[in-house]
């Protein structure tokens, strides 16, 4: 192995203290690099691998190539020629895969149970190396793109997207139609399809110009050795990518004023600062250093004065697109209706504001309080699974040192002040691109391919003066001292070895539960607060209202919490099918002060009644137009809404908001809260004293005297519906369906039953209607238990197939799919049991998740916490005889479906 492979032995990767796992970079003797990762404790393995190539390379005589490239890689190989070979090996151990293209890269990415790990590992080299890019299956997947394609035409992102590449420099490549459609990808003089797919291949998928990682509990000489046998012959052509050296905009693409027209009914400002490339600055990050002061919440802030003007609602700085030769510094602002008309106004205040930070806030001692907190969140990160990190990792290793390959996302050293005097020269009107998204703006354009309104002005000299004019009410603040910022790094000490939560405290009116973590050694915790509200589920005026309440208060908290939120205490406040829940997360130090102060302030904030109308209005928007462009998100809304009580259509929910005054808004609030009932879970380092510090703390800031009942609300059932086919009005031209299957009750033993059945047929239902038939781009199968009751849904949505197509295709391949279970050998059932058993034992990764299920137990009262041994039980137990004959008599019941289709 010797002469395969070279190891360098000096590179030691930065890692968490924390972090159990080790690194290796290698690089084998084709030049293709090489990192390892070995991990101790988990039981999948994973493989990535990142080619510095993306849409940019695509030629402008077939756009979209690349990514169509992507998709062919997964329909066989010369060893697999099978489209569903390496699809079929994963599903049947424990795994899945999926890629992306983007501008300047593609990403290809797999994870599967860890025994698994060279065959799959094989399989996935194979279709890199030796793809077919067989005729017959490029036409059916120039289908599947032209589907991807449609399925995102009216999506505003992209819409804006399309305006963003019409007015940028058209001889850089970030111009260039990046998804591709039937219309660019086609025979033309330059050769078949097929011809240009292994012309770009073999110019692009070059050894020297990849990164690969490998992980999982191997050791890193038997990761080293899969690596080295399966990847050591790919080619390498030896030439190196070819920079680009057009600039994103020209000089008159600056300076612009742009006025979009979308969909539905939207009001955005975003101005956008042309930066050089920043991947040279990762060790000082002063793009996000500036993004910090820029977009900072707190009292006197740009957002501060901006939001009591009633001209906005939110603004975020730094987001934007970025790539080797450029970057994108974008402030972006939602505005109220009252922002709308001050447009001018609201320009000359960011303008003055910049010119603020230029000059007085590029301090040291700013920078120190940043680089704190990414430390902090660097030290105490949670363990990513194996899978996602394999895929960010490959794309690190393009983008920093080999031993930033993790610390580059933290990595903060010091203030480089002339960097950041030079970008902030730089983000002047006279430089910037500014883009009003609005519905009534004034358009004589149309981008091509998504069809959007736009028009383009240059700012003329007189706007420029008129922009660069500090306003005489001008009273924004620099971000002061943080206060919340501590320098704790070590959790408490354990008090014992409890593993389970306790109940410490248990009332009429209240039920606390408590649990010292043992196994997630952070100074990190979770608080739940639940309060169960009968008022707020009793009607969608009434949740209407709790949604419009909670936005409220974190809107009314924001100006003194914003920054503990900085400093990595973070809260959240929202309605659920019980009532309202209150949730602090991050550093425990500060937690409990923050729960009395959240607790304490919220049932007696006075709202003022202009944040009232601005926030109102937002929402009311939103309900209104979600889903529009999302037939099948819609139909899961309405299966969700039809199976479970307290929850609301959203556009009922709109109008239950429309029509609601102030006053009857404040009425309302003073019947929401009694009666109430609380249940509470602590989790984190906290010890049991500071858990009876929240109970004292619930217990004098109780609102009512007088307890809601404890049960919840059980989920209906398919055989209750009077019509058990569903019609569901949507505008978006594409079709769509769901058919969903129910268990009669919540036993492990028929939770089970529906895994199991997922798991034997999900991937043969994805092929038969997604690759075979080409029927849509998103189809598939879900396990779908709503409040643990079992249950299996079956989706498609499609550009082209009526819905009466739609179901009598999909009954076709489910009636397939259910005849041939019959036929499962004892050596298929064996393997399933044994895949599913390895998902349900999957241990909690990070003190988030377990957070997240422990929590879940605690709501559904289920406090013997042992879900996963009564599962593996019942998985152990079932025979493959007995799992037949109930899932035949379910699959035959047809009161047990319900279908639900876009009309």
């Amino acid at each position: 192995m010797a002469n395969s492979s070279k190891t360098d032995e000096l590179v030691r990767v930065v890692r968490s203290p924390s972090d159990k796992r080790d690194y290796q970079h290698l690089v084998l003797d084709n030049q293709l690099k090489v990192l390892l990762v070995h991990c101790p404790d988990s039981v999948k393995a994973a493989g990535s691998i990142a080619i510095s190539a993306g849409h940019f390379d695509d030629p402008p005589h077939t756009q979209g190539l690349a990514h169509f490239l992507e998709h062919m890689f997964f329909m066989g190989s010369q060893s697999y020629p099978e489209p569903s070979a390496f699809n079929d090996f994963l599903s049947a151990h424990g795994g899945q895969h999926n890629a992306w293209t983007g501008t300047e890269f593609t990403n290809f990415h797999f994870d599967c149970n860890a025994n698994a790990l060279e065959a799959a590992f094989e399989r996935f080299a194979s279709i890199l190396k030796e793809p077919l890019f067989s005729d017959k299956w490029i036409q059916k997947e120039k289908q599947s793109i032209e589907s991807e394609f449609r399925l995102k035409q009216k999506d505003e992102l992209r819409r804006l997207y399309q305006v963003h590449k019409v007015t940028a420099n058209q001889d850089h490549p970030f111009s260039l139609f990046s998804v591709g459609n039937l219309n660019t990808l086609k025979d033309d003089e330059h050769g078949t399809l097929q011809q240009k797919l292994k012309r770009f291949y073999e110019s692009h998928f070059s050894a020297n110009r990849m990164q690969l990682v490998l992980a999982g509990p191997q050791s890193l000489t038997e990761l080293e050795a899969i690596a080295t046998r399966h990847f050591s012959d790919f080619q390498n052509h030896a030439q190196p990518k070819t920079a680009i050296t057009e600039p994103l905009y020209t000089e008159e693409q600056k300076g612009l004023f742009i006025q979009v027209k979308p969909l539905k009914d939207a009001y955005r400002l975003i101005l956008t600062f042309p930066l050089p490339g920043i991947d040279q600055d990762y060790r000082n990050k002063t793009t996000s250093f500036i993004a910090h002061i820029v977009g900072y919440e707190g009292p006197g802030s740009l957002f501060n004065c901006l939001r009591d003007k009633g001209w906005i609602n939110s603004l975020s700085a730094g987001g934007g697109i970025s790539g080797s030769n450029f970057k994108d510094f974008n402030v972006n602002i939602q505005l109220t209706l009252s922002g709308r008309k001050n447009i001018d106004t609201i320009l000359q205040w960011v303008f003055a504001y910049l010119r603020k930070v230029k000059t007085e806030g590029i301090e040291d001692w700013r920078y120190q309080e940043r680089k704190i907190t990414s430390e902090l969140s660097f030290l105490y990160q949670e363990p990513t699974p194996v899978g996602e990190l394999a895929s960010q990792l490959s794309i690190n290793a393009f983008h920093y040192s080999l031993e930033d390959t993790i610390y580059g996302d933290y990595r903060m050293d010091e203030l480089n002040n002339a960097y950041a005097e030079k970008l902030l020269t730089l983000m002047t009107p006279k430089h910037s691109r500014i883009t009003l998204i609005a519905p009534d703006v004034k358009t004589d354009r149309e981008a091509p391919i998504y069809n959007t309104q736009y028009s383009v002005e240059k700012l003329t000299e007189s706007q420029l003066t008129k922009l660069s004019q500090t306003p005489a009410e001008f009273i924004a603040k620099l971000p002061e001292r943080n206060r919340f910022i501590n320098d704790r790094l070590h959790p408490q000490p354990l008090e014992n070895e409890t593993l389970l939560p306790e109940c410490i405290s248990s009332s009429d009116l209240m039920e606390l539960w408590h649990l010292q973590d043992t196994e997630f050694r952070v100074p990190k915790g979770h608080i739940y607060l639940a309060l169960k509200l009968p008022a707020v589920t009793s009607s969608a005026y009434y949740f209407a209202i709790a949604r419009l309440w909670s936005e409220l208060i974190i809107d009314a908290l924001n100006d003194d919490l914003y920054d503990a939120e900085v400093a990595g205490l973070h809260f959240n406040i929202y309605p659920t099918q019980q009532g309202i829940v209150i949730h602090t997360t991050g550093l425990s130090e500060g937690q409990l002060p923050l729960m009395s102060h959240l607790m304490k302030r919220a049932l007696v904030l006075k709202f003022a009644h202009r944040r009232f109308r601005d926030i109102k209005q937002t929402l009311v928007a939103n309900w209104q137009s979600a889903h529009q462009n999302q037939p099948l998100n819609k139909l899961f809304a309405e299966l969700n809404q039809q199976l479970q009580p307290g929850l609301f259509r959203l556009p009922e929910l709109a109008n239950q908001l429309s029509a609601l005054s102030f006053r009857e808004f404040t009425q309302a609030l003073e019947r929401m809260f009694e009666p109430v009932y609380i249940k509470a879970f602590m989790h984190g380092d906290w010890q049991t004293r500071q858990a009876h510090e929240l109970a004292e703390l619930i217990q004098a800031n109780l609102p009512t005297e007088r307890p809601a009942q404890k049960d919840r609300d059980s989920v209906k059932k398919v055989s209750e519906f009077s019509n058990q086919e569903l019609e569901v009005p949507c505008s978006h031209p594409d079709n769509a369906i769901l058919l969903y299957q129910q268990g009669n009750n919540d036993s492990e033993r028929e939770q089970i039953c529906y895994m199991l059945l997922q798991q034997l047929v999900h991937q043969a239902f994805f092929h038969d209607i997604r690759t075979e038939k080409q029927l849509g781009y998103a189809a598939g199968s879900q396990y779908f238990p709503v409040q643990r009751l079992p249950g299996i849904l079956f989706f498609v949505q499609s550009n082209s197939a009526p819905t009466d197509t739609l179901f009598d295709e999909v009954s076709d391949s489910l009636e397939k799919l259910f005849s041939r279970l019959d036929t499962t050998t004892l050596k298929v059932w064996h393997h399933t049991k044994a895949v599913l058993q390895q998902q349900i034992r999957t241990r909690d990764r990070s003190l988030r998740v377990k957070s997240q299920r422990l929590w879940g137990a605690i709501q559904l009262g289920d406090t013997s916490f042992n879900r996963q041994l009564r599962l593996l039980d019942a998985l152990d137990n079932y025979q493959l005889t007995d799992w037949l004959t109930d899932i035949r008599q379910k699959l035959s019941q047809n009161s047990g479906w319900l279908r639900l289709q876009t009309s």
